[in-house]
């Protein structure tokens, strides 16, 4: 399992016209700008030095697709960003 900082666990990342919110230590909530759910962030364990995994909410459910798996978080986060 990769060690995150206090600081890093306590940050949420930050990028144009989403947000997040962290829900554990090793997962985060994506909206959009409006409050819309987007999908999660979530640490992968069991890869060497850690990963990030994007998961899509599918619309009108609770399912979840895997959208990209990153080295880091910001990373991941840009997984919801891209055009």
């Amino acid at each position: 399992m990769a060690i995150m900082t206090s600081t890093q666990r306590r940050t949420a990342p930050a990028a144009p016209h989403v947000r997040t919110r962290r829900v554990r230590d090793d997962l985060w909530r994506v909206t959009s700008a409006s409050g819309l759910a987007l999908g999660y962030i979530a640490r992968v364990d069991g890869v060497s030095g850690g990963a990030f995994e994007a998961r899509r909410l599918l619309p009108g459910g609770t399912a979840m697709l895997p959208i990209g798996t990153c080295w880091s978080l910001e990373d991941a986060l840009s997984c919801f960003t891209r055009p």
